[in-house]
């Protein structure tokens, strides 16, 4: 069987999004570890950071070191600068000096620390739009919203904290970012009805900091919409149903439900990846074949978490609970959780052959990563050409009746529920974020609201 073949299957289901890769990362994942402990943040802080987390400019293990409310050091000063440059070099722009040295001070103030990323920014070769010229380095960083006072003015002999400068680099990321009209593309769609707008952004379910910031014109049709729709919510939803519906509650395990042949495989998984050998024990074959393809994407712990946080959906999911936006469900984890739970035993073990063959096979789990990061590339360059190519050549989509379950029958039913949304009286704007395949693929969502007469049109 050519390797194409061999990861059709395992690319049907991450291209499904039947259930977000990072919800499953969380329980199915061997290496997750404790809850962590909330870190203390400033409210101020908050949506600036779940956008700046997102471009890795910081080390996610600030937040649980208690250190947010300090005076930054200057080992992590200089760590959130050279993430920051990193972050703008994508931008492609010349710079002036081949590299900055950066303050070392033992106490930061903010007064440093806004003059340190001025000059970072004005190390490059910037277009007029950046309109830097005549202005001192805390007066452009005012005038442009990168910095910003409280009650007390500037405080900038003040020490800066983690905190502080954390959001003033997050902040003049976006800005960079957005002057330049750059930031990944993604796949966004623009149905109207009357008087009612809809926006639908395809969704990759683990993400990558290159998918930060998103362009400016996705960001602000999230802004204008007056609720956000997704598959399931999975950081409000019954979390716990899943749970309940991937593993034995009957004192069984997967040893018990499988062939001796495939239970060897798992086993060979597990040692070839140094985990315990019983990590999979207590998972039917379904939930086992949804945690299998992730495995040669991550190679830690905090790749992990990343890859949890940075995912579309919960993106959009956590910044509709900041805003405090109306978050509503096309099915919810229950309906999902019953739909891929409900397959027969018999499929679920020879779906889960298909995957552990091809992650067995020689640089299988490389494989494996290859063909999340391609969907990620294809994602953040708005190649939606490309992505639909690639998931019709490697997803398998449309064949068998599992397939339909997955796919079929749930664009379907989405593409209903929508409609619904778009025949409400009034004037109403959504957003709704689906996983890219339900929307990318010929006669799935985005083809069945055309054909009920609705105008879409791709953004670009």
């Amino acid at each position: 069987m050519k390797l194409n073949k061999r990861w059709s299957k395992l690319t049907r289901w991450a291209g499904a999004g039947a259930l977000s890769l990072a919800l499953l990362l969380g329980y199915v994942f061997p290496v997750h570890g404790q809850t962590p402990v909330a870190p203390e943040l400033s409210p101020w802080s908050v949506s600036t950071l779940n956008e700046g987390e997102k471009y890795g400019i910081f080390p996610l293990a600030w937040y649980q070191d208690g250190s947010f409310q300090q005076a930054i050091s200057a080992d992590k000063f200089i760590t959130l600068m050279e993430g920051t440059a990193k972050k703008l070099d994508l931008l492609g722009l010349k710079k002036k000096n081949a590299s900055l040295s950066h303050a070392t001070d033992k106490v930061m103030t903010r007064e440093a620390v806004i003059t340190s990323l001025y000059k970072l920014l004005a190390n490059y070769e910037l277009p007029a739009a950046f309109e830097m010229s005549g202005d001192n380095p805390i007066d452009y960083m005012k005038k442009k919203g990168l910095v910003k006072g409280t009650s007390a003015g500037l405080e900038l002999n003040q020490p800066s904290t983690v905190e502080q400068a954390t959001v003033m680099a997050s902040r003049l990321v976006e800005f960079a970012y957005d002057t330049m009209a750059a930031g990944a593309e993604g796949f966004m769609w623009k149905v109207t009805n009357d008087k009612n707008t809809m926006y639908l952004l395809g969704s990759i379910h683990m993400g990558i900091a290159d998918m930060y910031p998103m362009q400016k014109d996705i960001r602000e049709a999230y802004d204008q919409s007056d609720e956000l729709w997704v598959e399931a919510d999975i950081i409000n939803g019954d979390n716990d149903y899943l749970v309940q519906k991937m593993v034995y509650t009957d004192g069984t395990t997967l040893k018990d439900h499988v062939s001796a042949e495939t239970y060897q495989k798992v086993q060979k998984l597990l040692a070839k990846l140094q985990l315990p050998a019983n990590s999979f024990d207590t998972y039917k074959p379904f939930a086992v074949s949804l945690s299998v393809p992730t495995l040669g994407y991550v190679d830690n712990e905090t790749d992990v978490q990343f890859a949890m946080l940075s995912g579309i959906d919960r993106y959009f999911l956590t910044k509709a609970m900041l805003d405090e936006k109306p978050i509503k469900e096309l099915e919810g984890i229950k309906l999902q959780a019953d739909l891929l739970s409900g397959v027969p035993a018999e499929q679920q073990e020879k779906e889960l052959n298909i995957i552990l063959d091809s992650v067995l096979a020689e640089n299988g789990l490389q494989e494996s990563a290859k063909i999340l990061t391609e969907m990620q590339t294809k994602w953040v360059k708005g190649d939606l050409g490309g992505f639909t190519q690639f998931m019709t050549t490697h997803g398998d989509f449309g064949e068998g009746e599992v397939n339909q379950r997955l796919l079929g029958e749930r664009d379907k039913n989405m593409a209903n529920k929508l409609a619904e949304v778009l025949e409400k009286e009034g004037e109403h704007t959504s957003f709704v974020v689906v996983g890219a395949a339900h929307f990318s693929m010929k006669g799935m969502v985005i083809d069945q609201l055309k054909a009920k007469g609705y105008n879409v049109q791709q953004m670009k």
